[in-house]
């Protein structure tokens, strides 16, 4: 036996679910179940109830499991008699627990059971093909994965195990990952978690368009490669190729890329406080926000190296720069358009008279001038953003609106000693601050 082949024989030991926790969770699944039957029987336009997700499909971690419960509803009904069919199936089946609404194309009941994230999703009662919302292909994809092989699902549960392990295991908006039927479907089309890690290894985008793709066994039409970000790609990219020169355990348990501490100086925060958003709602306001603020500042001249957002997932959030400019000069040159385009040129030169030190036209025809800058130094800049007195910047009105209360622009020591106290913020520091696995 390999080296590669002992690492993940070990690390199979630790990822298959004991027998005990199979019997557990096969009686909390039969109880939830049976409640979500006797809810669903209360509505006409129900058409039964499925167990889904990688519990029936038996490709779920040890101490790591969701249950999914699927209502099928008559696909004649309303979308609005839909989700408050779901809705209150849910509610019913979960009675006495904690639990919320979450939300994708439509809206779905999330609870916690004896410990365990409980999903009771509305889905039409469609025949393959027939879709009516992305919840419908669901049944299909658990049928399927199924009829895995034993030593397949093994192995499923490895490559989501590596996922996790390298910090690209996840579809949610916040990680923009490989979902747990992403992964189950590469192991289908691989064979094995080598055959996967090579794959990604050796990868080259299929179509010039776009990055990643990935068609989903039942629905050719259906790209699962869409929800992934480049980020997530390139990073298990990365992390393979290391595995496979130099394979450890650490890579399904935590492998993290080197820190740099010394750059944490280097980091600049816009740290706020925003009202109560769900984690979806919120990290998509998030991600908006942080490419328009960082968009912002480069139009006004300062060059940003990276950024990201960070947040504790309540109602605690900041947006993290390593800028490669802080200071600019006082004066900037402005490129105008050429002077045959007589208006454009008028209007050029109107635009920017009270600042305007130097008006010239150059070997081009182009008009080009100097003028006194607005903002030379980031932090000021970045200040005027969050509280909105910069102009229009994109930002989400409702993260905008926290910003206008609460913002503080912090680096150095201030941004260190607010770090020191919210463990978010600091794990954000340093994820910002490190290498990507696979790149030393």
């Amino acid at each position: 036996m390999n080296r590669l082949s002992s690492i993940a024989a070990e690390a199979g030991k630790h990822v298959t679910p004991s027998p005990s926790e199979i019997a557990n969770m096969g009686a909390l699944a039969r109880v939830l179940l049976s409640k979500t039957r006797k809810a669903a029987r209360r509505f006409p336009e129900t058409r039964g109830v499925l167990l889904g997700g990688s519990f029936a499909k038996g490709t779920w971690l040890r101490g790591n499991v969701d249950l999914d419960i699927f209502v099928k509803i008559d696909p004649s009904v309303t979308d609005e008699d839909f989700e408050r069919i779901g809705l209150e199936v849910g509610a019913l089946a979960t009675r006495g627990y904690p639990r919320g609404k979450k939300f994708a194309q439509h809206p779905y009941t999330e609870a916690t059971v004896e410990g365990v994230r409980v999903n009771i999703v509305p889905c039409y009662a469609v025949k393959k093909g027939q879709w009516k919302s992305a919840a419908d292909r669901s049944p299909f994809h658990v049928e399927v994965v199924k009829n895995f092989r034993e030593s397949m699902k093994t192995h499923v549960r490895l490559l989501k195990s590596f996922m996790s392990g390298v910090g690209v295991y996840g579809a949610e908006i916040q990680r923009r990952g490989f979902s747990g039927y992403v992964a189950e479907v590469l192991v289908m089309k691989q064979k094995n978690l080598e055959g996967v890690l090579r794959w990604f290894a050796n990868y080259k985008p299929s179509r010039e368009d776009r990055i990643f793709t990935l068609p989903d066994p039942v629905d050719d039409s259906r790209d699962l490669g869409t929800a992934v970000s480049g980020e997530s790609l390139g990073k298990m990219v990365l992390a393979a190729r290391e595995f496979l020169r130099r394979p450890e355990l650490a890579f399904f348990r935590r492998m993290s890329g080197r820190a740099h501490p010394g750059m944490s100086g280097s980091v600049v925060a816009v740290v706020f406080s925003h009202r109560w958003l769900s984690e979806d709602t919120l990290w998509g306001e998030l991600r908006k926000t942080t490419k328009h603020v960082v968009r912002h500042i480069e139009i006004h001249g300062f060059r940003v190296a990276r950024s990201m957002a960070a947040s504790n997932n309540s109602e605690r959030s900041a947006i993290l720069i390593i800028p490669e400019i802080r200071e600019l000069p006082p004066i900037e040159q402005r490129v105008g358009p050429t002077v045959d385009r007589r208006k454009d040129v008028e209007a050029f030169i109107r635009s920017n008279a009270k600042e305007s030190k130097l008006v010239w036209v150059d070997e081009d025809a182009r008009v080009r001038l100097l003028r006194r800058r607005r903002h030379t130094r980031l932090f000021e800049l970045l200040n005027d953003v969050a509280k909105g007195r910069s102009g229009p910047a994109g930002t989400s009105r409702e993260l905008q609106a926290g910003m206008k209360k609460s913002a503080s622009v912090l680096h150095g020591e201030s941004l260190t000693r607010t770090a020191s106290k919210e463990r978010w913020l600091q794990n954000g520091i340093r994820e910002i601050t490190s290498d990507a696995v696979g790149t030393r």
